[in-house]
């Protein structure tokens, strides 16, 4: 098997997803893919991409949330439409104001050690 480059495999499983997918977009072998996965360095590296792709996905599903409670709103205020639908589009409001409260306490309790500690600090209390 060639060898292949660190960013060559991150770039496949953050891709495909699988290990057994991203060797064969890669050429290397998933033997080696998942001893990659077992050093520190590669797998810190891993863990970042991920994070980074989940930050990016949050952001444009947050640049959407208004327009899609408008949208619902809009369903429930028109007067012409079904009152099953108006209802349904209620609900999904209600349905979903508390899980948004509590994602948002979350993400400000995940956030605060963030905003006390950049990346670096924390890499290197670990060692890396």
């Amino acid at each position: 098997m060639k060898k292949v480059s660190d960013e060559e495999i991150l770039a496949a499983l953050m891709k495909y997803g699988t290990i057994k997918e991203a060797s064969a977009a890669t050429g290397a072998s998933q033997r080696a893919i998942y001893d990659r996965m077992h050093q520190r360095e590669f797998r810190v590296m891993y863990e970042a991409a991920k994070a980074d792709a989940l930050r990016e996905a949050t952001f444009i599903l947050n640049g959407r949330i208004t327009k899609a409670v408008e949208t619902i709103e809009n369903i429930m205020d028109d007067e012409e439409a079904p009152a099953a639908i108006r209802l349904q589009a209620a609900n999904a409001i209600l349905a979903n104001v508390e899980k948004f409260a509590g994602r948002l306490g979350e993400v400000e309790a995940t956030l605060k050690p963030v905003k006390e500690k950049t990346l670096y600090e924390m890499l290197a209390e670990e060692g890396v």
